[in-house]
């Protein structure tokens, strides 16, 4: 590579667009902040909003404890729980191995969820998030007593006793915890009065859930948050959070089989344990929630609108549902309900099925040597195996180009002032020498699906999120083993170190000698841009997360392998053939 001046004018700015990549990157909403100023926002947040935050708290209790005169014709999308809590009880905690569920008295929901085994970005803690998982919100509804709550083996069990118009009501709840993340509720209901009571548009919570960057502080290059559900008849439909409400929220909301909300790596999958649909219930409006640098996004929750209930003096009436609530696992959703596996929403189009697959696989190989990071090397191998033989053609094809770029120069000068005899000429060029001018293309082209869908599926596997390997701390974050300090601040993108990334610097130095080692027949400008596409390789991939530049690193040291192996065979038959003719 010919180091004139325009190459080095482009290292330069190649070099400043690499520094200052992340502030352009967290400017322009692509990526969170950092954490440094998740940290500044949190320690500010401590010190400066306990107040507000308790008088918020305070606020929110007062609007429960409120009775609150619901008209009859109100949509089930807008009901509101009106209960008065006149005594305080306390909340009660119970666990299983991966789940702390907090029930609280105040209305008998999960009003907490804790994942055990999922840490925030700096290991600070468990990842928990506020719910009113499993809340009955019964309109028309006066006072309620406080919840009595009772441990019973395995299951957490409240009482209330609710007011209303035409009598009392008391609604027992019982919570359990199955396999690891499927939380259980069931629900009777008894007419205590001594009139028949009518209870129409009750909804059942089903889970809220938010971005994942606004749970955990971590730094994401992709951010997925959707809505999915399965419809009575069957037909699967999605919607992005991201939609205005006229495009997210239904005008007539569904029946369906199941009802699902996720981020990034977790959802929460609702579904009738009778088996029976129901009918899709929205939180209209969406309550929002701001990262650290004060963007807002919405909470998408769900839950389940409820038939017409009537009950006799003293008829009883039970009903039961399930959800989900944990990390995307492929076997596990599917396992739970019938096509659950597309909340995984790994890549798009095609490209999801492949990005299962390759999941799958990965998955699989972690079984069998019990480390993520050698599981995505074989992957790798397994991969570039499978196209070694379309590669060595290509490669030959190549080879064969770059011999007969003389002949072309000639056919060019010759031919040039007539385009259709010079075309003429170089097809019968090609077929004389054995030419494939697309076989180049062709191995590039069907490994272009393969990178896509490896690339979504790393990139989304919460299983890497803080697994080390080697001397990454983080399979899901760019392997930084230290920072270099500038010892000052560079203006406009506030930069004052420089982190070391191992493995993406490798990556870039075996791309640079694959390059070189590639044959190629092209015109010095194309040669120049070739060049330099490790460099801009390098600025926009520089905070790659290292399971991904682990899969690049491995990938581009198979190629070399692969060339070395070919022009040694290949050497050693021109050799041959040169003896052959002496």
């Amino acid at each position: 590579m010919k180091f004139d001046k325009e190459t080095i004018v482009g290292l330069i700015f190649c070099l400043i667009l690499m520094l200052a990549w992340p502030s352009i990157s967290e400017y322009m909403g692509w990526t969170p902040p950092r954490e440094q100023a998740a940290a500044e926002t949190t320690v500010q947040t401590e010190e400066t909003a306990a107040a507000p935050a308790a008088a918020e708290t305070a606020e929110k209790r007062s609007e429960i404890s409120a009775p609150a005169a619901v008209p009859a014709d109100l949509p089930a999308a807008t009901i509101r729980a009106a209960e008065k809590i006149p005594t305080a009880a306390a909340d009660k905690k119970f666990r299983n191995g991966t789940l702390e569920l907090t029930v609280s008295a105040v209305d008998g929901a999960i009003s907490n969820i804790r994942f055990l085994k999922y840490m925030h970005n700096d290991l600070s803690g468990e990842i928990a998030i506020d719910s009113r998982l499993f809340a009955l919100n019964i309109p028309k509804s006066h006072t309620a007593d406080a919840a009595a709550l009772t441990e019973r083996e395995d299951q957490l069990e409240t009482v209330r006793t609710i007011t209303l118009p035409q009598g009392k009501l008391l609604l027992k709840q019982q919570f359990s915890l199955k396999d690891d993340y499927i939380i259980n509720c069931r629900y009777t209901l008894t007419n205590t009065g001594t009139s028949p009571l009518i209870l129409n548009d009750m909804v059942v919570c089903g889970g809220s859930i938010a971005p994942w960057h606004t749970l955990t502080g971590d730094k994401l290059r992709t951010m997925s948050h959707r809505l999915d559900l399965l419809t009575a008849d069957g037909s699967y439909e999605d919607v992005d959070a991201d939609e205005d409400d006229e495009d997210y929220l239904f005008n007539k909301p569904p029946q369906v089989r199941w009802a699902a909300v996720s981020n990034k790596y977790f959802c929460s999958i609702l579904k009738s344990d009778s088996g029976k649909d129901f009918r899709l219930w929205q939180e209209d409006p969406r309550p929002e929630v701001a990262d650290a640098k004060g963007k807002k996004f919405n909470i998408l929750t769900i839950g389940a609108a409820l038939p017409e209930c009537k009950l006799l003096p003293g008829e009883s009436e039970s009903f039961e549902f399930s959800t989900y609530t944990g990390p995307k696992s492929a076997d596990a959703l599917a396992e739970f309900v019938p096509s659950g596996e597309k909340v995984l929403h790994l890549a798009w189009g095609p490209l999801n099925y492949l990005a299962r697959l390759l999941m799958w696989i990965l998955n699989m190989l972690y079984a069998l040597c019990h480390s993520y990071g050698v599981s995505i090397i074989i992957l790798t191998l397994l991969v570039r195996t499978a196209f070694y033989p379309l590669t060595a053609k290509g490669n030959e094809s190549m080879q064969k180009m770059r011999k007969v770029q003389p002949l072309f120069k000639e056919l060019k000068e010759k031919y040039g002032d007539n385009p259709q005899l010079l075309n003429q000429k170089m097809t019968e060029l090609y077929r004389k020498e054995g030419i494939n001018p697309f076989a180049g293309c062709l191995p590039i082209l069907l490994q272009i699906p393969i990178f896509f869908a490896l690339y979504a599926m790393l990139d989304n596997a919460v299983a890497l999120r803080h697994v080390s390997f080697l001397w990454a701390k983080n399979l899901a974050a760019a392997d930084t083993v230290f920072s270099i300090p500038l010892g000052f601040t560079l203006p406009l993108i506030n930069i004052n170190v420089i982190p070391v990334n191992p493995l993406v610097l490798m990556m870039t130095v075996l791309m640079v000698i694959q390059q070189r080692m590639t044959p190629m027949s092209m015109d010095p400008a194309q040669k120049k841009m070739m060049a330099m596409m490790p460099v801009i390789m390098l600025v926009f991939l520089y905070d790659l997360p290292s399971g991904l530049t682990l899969y690049w690193t491995i990938s581009n040291l198979f190629s070399i392998i692969q060339l070395w192996l070919q022009n040694k065979r290949n050497r050693a038959l021109a050799a041959a053939a040169d003896g052959q003719s002496k």
